[in-house]
């Protein structure tokens, strides 16, 4: 299952580049040590990503969030809540200030998340071969989601590299990309290991991460929590 995962996304990765990715990934592919898996630690940073804060602070806050058993039902007062438990986040400091969300926009996203994270993606001022990569990742997530953690975790960080690496891209692009794949890194960790039963990823969670990514990541974090949880009260 985990070179399955490694092909698919090597081959969105393909899909992101014209250079000798493919050959990359092949030959990272073919190099996995499958004695690791048994002994590595579970855990879902990547160093290798510069903005992979973005992502562990998105799990402080929800775990934070969550520990309350809050019953918001509203994008208001969920936004509220969100924004409270944030101020106390000394991570936050080290990140530009984020933006208020725009709360028509992030129940609109919570009313329809698909079509919103298409259409967020298809008016961001990404280049098409961005755009393109970064719909290819998001269109994958469902199926890793199936998948256990450790492949999970060793796919997207493939994916991530060949963002890094990619020279077609600008850094104001990969920083949209990498920092949606951080935090959608972190949060199938938090859906999957911590088995919270009050929280599942979504598309909501997701669109509303490259919403704010097109900001910055404090933005990013903000308007995935608010547009994550609020999705999910809609599905009760």
């Amino acid at each position: 299952m985990k070179k399955i995962l490694i092909s698919m996304l090597a081959v969105t990765a393909v899909s992101c580049t014209n250079d000798s990715l493919n050959e990359n990934s092949a030959a990272t592919l073919k190099t996995t040590d499958a004695s690791s898996k048994k002994t590595a630690e579970l855990h879902p940073e990547n160093t290798a990503n510069a903005y992979d804060i973005a992502g562990k602070i998105h799990n402080e806050i929800l775990d934070a969030y969550l520990s309350f058993n809050f019953s918001d039902s509203t994008i208001n007062s969920v936004s509220t809540k969100i924004d409270s438990i944030s101020f106390l986040n000394g991570e936050l400091e080290n990140l530009p200030p984020h933006i208020p969300a725009n709360l028509q926009e992030i129940q609109q996203i919570a009313d329809s998340p698909q079509l919103q994270l298409e259409q967020i993606i298809a008016n961001s001022p990404m280049s098409n071969i961005s755009k393109n990569c970064l719909s290819a990742f998001m269109a994958s997530v469902p199926t890793l989601q199936n998948s256990d953690y450790q492949d999970i975790h060793q796919s997207i960080i493939s994916f991530e590299a060949s963002v890094t690496s990619n020279q077609q891209f600008t850094s104001e692009e990969k920083r949209i990309i990498l920092t949606s794949s951080a935090i959608t890194r972190h949060s199938l960790y938090y859906a999957k290991e911590r088995k919270d039963k009050d929280w599942e990823t979504s598309v909501g969670n997701r669109a509303g991460a490259v919403q704010g990514a097109l900001c910055n990541a404090a933005t990013a974090v903000s308007c995935s929590l608010k547009a994550g949880i609020i999705s999910k009260k809609n599905n009760e």
